[in-house]
């Protein structure tokens, strides 16, 4: 009993902070749904790096960076260092790509429409690519929810 107090305990601690902060708390896709999901603002974000590489702020991933946000929310990249870079888009669903950047400065894109937009960096080609999924709009489950989601050997 002990043990499924301590974890509901957690659990709801984690989503609290996670909603605090509108970032990722590892259950929902990256940006969730607090500060920045589904309404039009700001939900992933990809740190183009100093060398040839895409890198997710929310989950790390690199090469290829992959974001997964909600419909209506905002993809920012943001350029470091003095490697020539661009976010141009590659697959079949596609968004405006920006222009070649070198040093700082960043490209922000509104994803109004549920798909998967592949990207990659016109300098550097498959070298440097990068995902964005995006979900329909919806609720995170509830912490109980969450916390009924913990595997019974856990508890």
């Amino acid at each position: 009993m002990r043990i499924r107090k301590a974890v509901a305990v957690s659990i709801t601690v984690m989503l609290a902070t996670a909603a605090a902060c509108g970032g990722s708390d590892g259950l929902y896709p990256t940006g969730g749904w607090g500060a920045g999901g589904g309404g039009g603002g700001a939900a992933g974000a990809v740190t183009i790096g100093s060398g040839i590489e895409f890198v997710s702020d929310h989950n790390g991933t690199m090469n290829p960076a992959v974001d997964t946000i909600p419909v209506g929310s905002t993809m920012t990249w943001t350029w470091t260092g003095t490697l020539p870079h661009s976010v141009r888009s590659a697959g079949a669903t596609s968004f405006a790509s920006s222009d070649t950047r070198t040093g700082s400065g960043a490209y922000v894109v509104t994803f109004p429409t549920v798909g998967t937009y592949q990207y990659q960096c016109a300098e550097h080609g498959a070298a440097m690519t990068g995902t964005i999924v995006v979900l329909p709009a919806s609720n995170p489950p509830s912490s109980s929810a969450a916390a009924a989601a913990v595997p019974e050997t856990d508890r």
